[in-house]
């Protein structure tokens, strides 16, 4: 009896995975899947940092782009610049504030094409603070999986991410690259 099942659920992932992002389909991804990272300067020298949690969730039809959806959750705690010392200031009250925000989340609801890729408007919530922002992505099917690479770019000032001292430019710049590097899986074989 659970033959049947399990045949049903492996052919409905095959099938979801032949047609790629083309069709509509429901993606999932967290730390597992890929890499999510950000770059800023400090005392001029720019680092890059990664986050070791984080959860994602994306809905899409290249048909149909605007009944899609990306949904990305960040734990903010799980920030790693590879400096401790960094690492510590970046979870304190002055920036993330984990402690009181454990989590960032992004949410887009409206895509459109840029150039061989796309971009999806949306809204990201970082220390209890919303704002617009865009993303750029390249989607990539494959086997069993869909690559979805891509940018946004924000400003932390925007978010209160450095107060006190920290608000000031002279030593953390304000602007903050964000990159990830996805391999997304169908939502029935992403879940545990």
């Amino acid at each position: 009896m659970a033959r049947p099942l399990i045949a049903r659920i492996l052919l409905a992932v095959v099938a979801g995975c032949a047609a790629g992002a083309s069709q509509a389909a429901d993606w999932r991804g967290d730390q597992r899947s890929g890499s999510l990272q950000f770059t800023a300067i400090q005392a001029g020298a720019k680092f890059t940092s990664a986050f070791e949690h984080f959860r994602v969730r994306f809905d899409f039809d290249e048909a149909q782009p605007a009944a899609g959806r990306l949904d990305v959750t960040v734990e903010t705690n799980s920030v790693d610049t590879a400096d401790a010392d960094r690492d510590q200031i970046l979870r304190s009250r002055d920036f993330f504030w984990c402690e009181q925000y454990p989590e960032a989340v992004f949410h887009a609801a409206a895509f459109e094409r840029d150039g061989a890729g796309w971009r999806a408007s949306g809204e990201l919530t970082l220390r209890g603070v919303s704002r617009p922002v865009a993303v750029r992505f390249e989607l990539a099917p494959g086997p069993m999986r869909l690559v979805m690479k891509g940018t946004a770019d924000l400003r932390r000032l925007a978010f209160g991410v450095g107060q006190g001292e920290w608000s000031s430019t002279e030593w953390v710049g304000d602007e903050v690259g964000v990159l990830f590097d996805l391999k997304l899986l169908p939502a029935v074989a992403a879940t545990p």
